[in-house]
């Protein structure tokens, strides 16, 4: 394993159980998370971007493609309308979409030997410093949403706990064609998009202010890696099956120092991601879904 500056490495970690810390999946945890990439890093301190150059959330399906990249890819900014906007560019050496596709499913059963209310290892190994639970909300698929507990502060401690649920779009809902459905499945891209709500901790039924709307889109590049890219529209979500402007969304969310905390998150927990996947998914991709 090589070695990083320390300054590169985040060591505050979401503590395992006792049980959890006696799985095999403990050498996944064990492994040093990083913070950002030095020129990830002076992209997100220079500042945001230029406004004029972000898709707007009415115009997603326009990013669905098989090659092809916007002037800007990676960024964050505040729109004229209030509302927050992020571009995620990232890449997965020597990992393959049907390894990431697994993986999002795996992720979401716990290991057989996992007791309840001590969160989900398999969500940890991810992001040791802010992740903590993630899975089906019907426990089968993701037909009634994906709930995820995390925190965004790189185990800074400053951030409590958010229970959020992810619901799936089908992006034929939203102008897709189905032929170019079928042309990006022919060219082997992988197409995420949904729209994030925010619950009780306490009482998840409950829901709080404030709507996340979310586009990823996995392909391979012309230089043959696995990249991933992602868009997140802050104070937008789907009602009725139009995308509207959730005014509710909390000030707080609606900053740029909230948007430099997500686009830090998403980086590094991607970069976590590339650098376990093939191993893990080598070791697991064979056994039943709550091997431990």
């Amino acid at each position: 394993m090589r070695d990083y500056p320390e300054s590169m490495l985040v060591t505050n970690r979401i503590p395992l159980s006792e049980a959890e810390a006696a799985l095999p999946l403990k050498k996944y945890w064990d492994m040093p998370l990083h913070k950002l990439a030095p020129l990830q890093r002076q992209l997100v301190e220079a500042g945001p971007m230029d406004p004029s150059k972000a898709t707007l959330p009415h115009n997603f399906t326009d990013l669905l493609r098989p090659v092809g990249y916007e002037e800007i890819e990676y960024g964050y900014c505040m729109m004229p309308d209030g509302t927050g906007y992020l571009a995620v560019y990232t890449t997965y050496p020597d990992c393959t979409p049907e390894m990431l596709g697994w993986y999002f499913k795996w992720i979401n059963i716990r290991s057989k030997s996992t007791p309840e209310g001590v969160g989900n290892i398999r969500y940890k190994i991810w992001n040791q410093a802010d992740h903590w639970d993630h899975g089906f909300i019907n426990g089968v698929d993701k037909t009634d949403g994906i709930y995820t507990v995390e925190t965004l502060d790189l185990g800074a401690g400053q951030d409590k706990m958010a229970w959020t649920v992810r619901n799936a779009l089908d992006p034929r809902d939203f102008g897709l064609s189905q032929e170019r459905l079928d042309e990006l499945k022919a060219n082997g891209c992988f197409v995420d998009c949904c729209f994030e709500s925010f619950h009780d901790m306490e009482d998840p039924s409950i829901r709080l202010p404030g709507t996340h709307l979310f586009m990823t889109l996995s392909r391979i590049n012309p230089w043959g890696v696995l990249e991933k890219v992602t868009r997140e529209w802050i104070g937008y979500g789907v009602k009725d099956g139009q995308i509207y402007r959730d005014e509710t969304t909390p000030d707080w969310m609606l900053t740029e120092a909230y948007l430099k905390k997500v686009i830090t998150h998403s980086t590094t927990e991607a970069l976590q991601l590339s650098k376990f996947l093939p191993q893990l998914y080598a070791e697991y991709k064979d056994l039943p879904l709550d091997a431990d």
